[in-house]
């Protein structure tokens, strides 16, 4: 067992609680943001291609990340003005970001429901124009360069269709990837994978995704060097199922493979991840937005999770390489946190580090549980890594 001394806490604290509350990326900064809608694309005109921009009032930085939320609603369904969608734009915005909530085109829900077809054609379409607004920014930042953004740093995700629909934009990238079914949907349909939402000759660059409550039509579509990804999601959501079963607990809707099998599969090809998962709390807990303790969580495990891969904050030692050897509870905690190795595994030297990259801890698990008290850390974001790296950097939350 091992006990985190209060010796060593108040070595590092005093430097500490000042910067981990006032930390741009991982804290609210700036105390009001101003929302502008647009028409994104220069092929549509209509709410569909609408998208509302959150950016933090009395910014001076010449270049910010970007992170784009994509709202759920089962692809028929679901707006950018939804409670979760301003809850976590607005916390973006005033950590520092340009938080953009997207809308995109939504299929007639009856022929959806019975029509796999239009399913998966709905979700090519959300690709389309979800890289569409993408563009969009690029463009900007090539020109007029209104918002500021640094095209080097864009996140992507959403919650339930949004989640699914973004996991399939950062992660399908290849026509090859698909079968012949939807290569056919395709060519009959957005024609390619850059899509037909416009913006045409400019890049729809994605620094890494985040999905909550979200699934992918084929795991396949995870391979080596795809992009980071955060997932959050409840093992007893029915709508997108954590493992897999037909989307909405219908079986005329097209099969996804939720948190649970995405897991292994980016395990086995080293893709680096990191994820809260829930025993509770259905499929509606994002949509819960700053009313929901989960929701809130996530926003500040996501903003964790980002933070080392936003320039200038790649000093950061947090690393991820996948989970297989270890469970950490409880996440969120308030007075210990306890490590515990799967199959017998020594996993050796570790560190626990605060949200700014600074080593609070310093240990060594060689009876395969420990132990560490954080009655004494401030309330915040930590991660527990390993000198050997073989382990996910896990997130935790202090409260």
């Amino acid at each position: 067992m091992k006990k985190l001394s209060l010796i060593l806490l108040i070595a590092f604290l005093g430097n500490q609680s000042s910067k981990a509350q006032n930390t741009r990326y991982l804290d609210p900064i700036f105390s009001a943001v101003t929302k502008t809608t647009v028409t994104y694309s220069d092929v549509f005109n209509d709410d569909y291609h609408k998208m509302d921009i959150y950016t933090p009032n009395n910014d001076n930085l010449s270049k910010r990340p970007l992170i784009v939320y994509v709202h759920g609603g089962a692809f028929y369904a679901g707006d950018k003005a939804s409670q979760d969608c301003i809850d976590f734009c607005t916390a973006f915005a005033k950590k520092g970001y340009v938080a953009v909530s997207v809308n995109y085109r939504l299929a007639n829900a009856f022929l959806f429901l019975t029509d796999k077809k239009i399913q998966l054609n709905a979700v090519l379409q959300s690709i389309a124009d979800v890289k569409s607004s993408l563009r969009y920014f690029v463009k900007d930042a090539s020109t007029t360069n209104q918002y500021k953004v640094d095209t080097t740093a864009f996140f992507l995700g959403g919650y339930s269709a949004g989640a699914v629909a973004s996991l399939h934009t950062g992660w399908v990238t290849n026509e090859s990837e698909l079968d012949a079914n939807l290569q056919d949907i395709l060519k009959n349909g957005i024609k390619t994978l850059n899509g037909d939402a416009g913006n045409n000759g400019y890049s729809s660059p994605i620094k890494a995704l985040y999905s909550m409550a979200g699934g992918l039509y084929q795991t396949s579509y995870i391979s080596a060097g795809d992009l980071p990804v955060w997932m959050g999601h409840a093992k007893d959501d029915a709508t997108v199922s954590y493992n897999c079963a037909p989307g909405l607990n219908n079986p005329l809707v097209v099969t996804l493979c939720g948190t649970g099998k995405m897991m292994p599969k980016l395990d086995s090809v080293g893709v680096k991840y990191d994820s809260m998962i829930l025993e509770t709390g259905g499929h509606t807990w994002p949509s819960l937005g700053n009313s929901g303790k989960d929701f809130k969580n996530a926003i500040t495990e996501i903003a964790a999770f980002f933070y080392p891969m936003i320039p200038g904050n790649t000093n950061t030692t947090i690393t991820s390489m996948g989970k297989q050897d270890i469970t950490i509870y409880p996440n969120p905690a308030t007075n210990q946190i306890f490590i515990q190795s799967k199959n017998n595994a020594q996993l050796g030297n570790f560190q626990l580090v605060n949200a700014i990259g600074q080593t609070l801890y310093f240990g060594t698990q060689n009876d395969l549980s420990s132990t560490i008290n954080i009655e004494h850390l401030p309330k915040g974001v930590y991660k527990i890594i390993w000198d050997n790296h073989r382990i996910t950097a896990q997130t935790l939350i202090f409260q």
